[in-house]
């Protein structure tokens, strides 16, 4: 459901007033498929956890818009050709009444990711919405369908952390807590380009799943009142655990069965537009996993460069430090040899004149009696 100004919380917030922050050109943040894990407590007060997280964050600030949504990857049998499939869990930033910002969280999750863990807790006026492809939600596996469950569950939170790996570098973490100040006053609204769900999945359009809607019979989810702008349906997609088993295979013609000479050839009733928009879409999907994955790479490729270059210049300050000691104890050693041979020798040359000029006393001394 396309996010709306009536989705914030009619009543008063709950935190208390923050001045207003004067923004600058630089206080926008535009952070993608960033490593996080999300937490949430159940009703008996049990600790929940789900990773295997990418996080999307979006704020431009002149213009108060943002947008904040997390996904999964799923590997669905109505994909068997391709790798896994996005499942997304949209954050509308209308439905904040409460966003903190933990710059040292302790918890595990923060441990999970390493260093550079930064914590999210939202405090939602209403649950977030779960966005998934119009086919069929059957999981191809017993994991995935434990992801989906997960997934539906999150959506169901009002109150929940993301814990994201996001470096300094990245996003200074002033400009962070200035956009979760400005979440708290309720000041943004939706970015349409990011709450759009028919540009999702190759441009087939995704299905919008209301959180609210899960937890509530299927007798009651056809009356609620829905948003009138949204034109996708709403569906609770089924645990995993109660996807009925799939259709008998289709019975293979009898082969003493003759063809119609006068029909027509399967691929000569395929419109040729029709051919090239299902590859122009194939190609897309693969052009779009193919750039996704080339940016985890790259990340990955600079986080580990940078710790490689780190490590090589401890290891190097350390062997410049211990040469320059050896270096310095070597040319102490040098000039004390060298005085100790300075004064061996003035002492000996001293002691030749003295031996010398008491040789001469004594022989006058001779003449003299």
């Amino acid at each position: 459901m396309s996010p709306t100004a009536s989705d914030s919380d009619p009543g008063p917030a709950s935190t208390p007033d923050i001045n207003p922050t004067t923004f600058t050109s630089n206080s926008n943040i535009d952070i993608t498929a960033q490593p996080a894990v999300v937490a949430w407590r159940t009703s008996d007060s049990q600790e929940q956890s789900l990773s295997q997280l990418k996080l999307d964050l979006h704020y431009h600030a002149r213009s108060t818009k943002a947008f904040i949504k997390l996904v999964a990857a799923v590997a669905l049998e109505a994909h068997p050709r391709s790798r896994n499939t996005p499942i997304y869990l949209f954050v509308h930033p209308e439905r904040i009444r409460a966003l903190v910002l933990d710059e040292s969280p302790c918890a595990t999750n923060s441990m999970t990711l390493g260093p550079e863990t930064v914590c999210l807790h939202f405090e939602l006026s209403r649950v977030p919405a779960l966005v998934v492809p119009k086919e069929s939600l059957v999981p191809r596996s017993q994991a995935s369908g434990n992801l989906l469950d997960s997934l539906r569950t999150v959506a169901q939170q009002t109150t929940f952390a993301v814990y994201a790996k996001i470096p300094c570098r990245s996003l200074p973490r002033q400009r962070l807590l200035a956009f979760c100040e400005a979440a708290s006053r309720n000041e943004l609204s939706s970015i349409a380009a990011h709450s759009n769900a028919l540009s999702l999945y190759v441009g087939a359009g995704g299905r919008i799943i209301e959180g609210d809607t899960l937890c509530q019979p299927e007798s009651t989810v056809g009356n609620e009142e829905h948003d009138p702008t949204v034109n996708t349906p709403v569906e609770n997609p089924p645990s995993y655990d109660e996807v009925p088993p799939g259709p008998p295979p289709p019975v293979e013609p009898s082969l003493h069965k003759r063809r119609r000479l006068n029909s027509p050839q399967p691929v000569e009733r395929l419109d040729r537009k029709y051919i090239e928009d299902i590859c122009a879409r194939l190609i897309d999907d693969r052009l779009g996993k193919l750039k996704h994955e080339v940016i985890e790479q790259l990340q990955d490729l600079e986080n580990r460069v940078i710790d490689y270059v780190d490590e090589h210049l401890t290891l190097q300050r350390k062997e410049i430090t211990e040469d320059l000691g050896l270096q310095t104890e070597d040319e102490l050693y040098g000039i004390k040899l060298d005085l100790q041979n300075y004064v061996r020798e003035e002492m000996e040359e001293a002691e030749g004149r003295i031996l010398d000029h008491l040789s001469s006393a004594s022989f006058s001394l001779q003449l003299n009696t």
